[in-house]
């Protein structure tokens, strides 16, 4: 790898998505479990997408919307959190829900173990101010069979920086190399922990297998800004019901990769000696739906 596209910064490795190779990515998504990739959005999509996205943002409450207070304290009583984005915003299902080169880190991760994926979730997770961090975790925890050191990757997620990350507004905290530990029960110290500081634009990749935890936002005033893309193995079931967050005749809109990502297509495994999954009448979800292909 040169070192002038790559640097390392609190024990994670930074490249940049218009000089680094695929290879270079998966390289040290092998060895860390989490990368930071500059230029991954330009400053005109972000603007597009905060502009897409503010009047959500705004009219969302902080906190979550249920009376668990295990839940409020991982997803934040000083965050808002909210979804449905492919369905909010022409600029995510265009531009970051098939960004090519999380596409090609899925392909490259993922396609070995499943005939295709689709969106585990899209979110938007803003960090407001005196936000408290989150506890340690990994997002493949969802699927307790598929998250330990001898099962394969079965998600792979990206946090978006749509505003500066910061140690102080509350920078993606993660543990390099956490993904390779035999004992998945052990907690990280603080030496191992690194924050994913990043400029607006830029994205953090990691497996889910992979410790982490959004940071804390110690500003008075300075909300952060983070937009959270996951895919995942397509014989699971995902976080979010994508198809149910998006109308029918939005979904007809879309290109036939943007549709299965979100769960308007089938998982066909035919090819492989597997199953049909997600049918609607034992058809793929277009046909079952009466729609012209």
């Amino acid at each position: 790898m040169s070192a002038t596209n790559i640097e390392s910064k609190a024990s994670l490795t930074i490249v940049s998505a218009k000089t680094s190779s695929l290879g270079e990515i998966l390289e040290i998504l092998a060895r860390d479990g989490g990368v930071i990739v500059h230029d991954m959005l330009s400053p005109e999509t972000v603007a597009r997408l905060r502009n897409e996205l503010d009047p959500t943002s705004k009219a969302t409450s902080v906190g979550p919307k249920v009376d668990n207070k295990n839940i409020n304290y991982f997803w934040g009583e000083q965050t808002k959190r909210f979804t449905r984005l492919a369905q909010r915003s022409q600029t995510f299902a265009d531009e970051v829900l098939v960004h090519p080169t999380l596409i090609g880190v899925a392909d490259a991760l993922l396609k070995p173990n499943c005939a295709s994926y689709w969106m585990n979730t899209g979110q938007m997770m803003i960090v407001m101010p005196s936000g408290a961090p989150q506890y340690m975790h990994r997002d493949s925890d969802d699927w307790p069979a598929m998250c330990s050191p001898s099962t394969p990757i079965c998600q792979i997620s990206c946090m978006f920086a749509l505003s500066e990350f910061t140690a102080e507004n509350g920078a993606t905290r993660v543990v390099p190399g956490s993904h390779l530990w035999s004992d998945y029960k052990r907690e990280a110290t603080e030496s191992e922990i690194a924050q994913a500081v990043m400029p607006l634009g830029s994205a953090m990749i990691y497996t889910g297998k992979v410790l982490h935890s959004a940071g804390a936002n110690k500003t008075q005033n300075e909300p952060r800004y983070g937009m959270h893309l996951s895919y995942l193995l397509g014989w699971l079931t995902p976080e979010e019901a994508g198809c149910l967050g998006v109308t029918e005749e939005r979904a007809k809109t879309f290109t036939k990769q943007q549709q299965q990502l979100l769960g308007y297509r089938c998982y066909d495994a035919s090819d492989l000696n597997g199953g049909r999954l997600w049918t609607v009448d034992y058809e793929d979800v277009p046909t079952g739906l009466g729609w012209t292909q």
